[in-house]
């Protein structure tokens, strides 16, 4: 039988393509054998570790930047993989929200907490930098005693440490998948290109 097939997903909570790259394996990954286990872990990237608490209005942001230039390509792309991107709302500071994350892998929630994360701020414009915007999506994913993590400082060096690992490792742009620690995808890859790599290395 093959080995378990273990991702390591550097993102941030904030980054459209992080969104899309996610709802991409996910497509590949139903195409595994039913016996086949796979281990994916979360780990954290910060693309502007400056960001305010609570956040700035996004659309101004996005305009401010020229990313605006980009919002055809990213909706449909999100249409693609059933996500209905919408530019309202506020951006903010995501180190809470990988905590929150860290956490939730604790209780077997990681992957559902990464979901409602990303779609309160990329489909329903909320500030994921507000500790009672994180604590309404860790209770819609299931996650037990968020109010009480957040107020806390737990797993923050644990974060700061992961950010660190990550730039070590020579992340400067995400998403970025690890398979099995050794083979590198950069970049939100089409699900018909996640199965070409899955079947060079034997899961498919």
């Amino acid at each position: 039988m093959k080995k378990a097939l273990k991702i390591d997903i550097i993102s941030d909570n904030v980054c459209p393509w992080c969104f899309i790259g996610k709802r991409r394996m996910e497509k590949a990954l139903k195409k595994l054998s039913k016996d086949c286990k796979v281990n994916i872990t979360w780990k954290p990237f910060q693309l502007n570790s400056q960001a305010p608490v609570p956040g700035v209005n996004k659309l101004q942001k996005y305009l401010k930047s020229g990313k605006d230039r980009f919002f055809p390509i990213v909706m449909e792309a999100g249409k693609e993989v059933k996500i209905n991107f919408s530019w309202g709302g506020n951006v903010g500071n995501t180190f809470d929200s990988h905590r929150l994350i860290a956490y939730a892998r604790k209780q077997g929630k990681q992957d559902e907490m990464v979901e409602k994360i990303m779609s309160f701020y990329f489909e329903q414009e909320e500030d994921i930098s507000v500790k009672k915007v994180l604590e309404k999506a860790a209770e819609e994913a299931g996650v037990k005693y968020a109010k009480k993590f957040l107020e806390s400082k737990e797993l923050s060096q644990n974060i700061s440490d992961e950010l660190l690992e990550g730039r070590m490792k020579g992340v400067t742009s995400v998403p970025c998948f690890i398979i099995n620690d050794e083979h590198k995808i950069s970049g939100a890859w089409e699900a018909k290109d996640w199965e070409n790599a899955l079947k060079k290395l034997g899961y498919l």
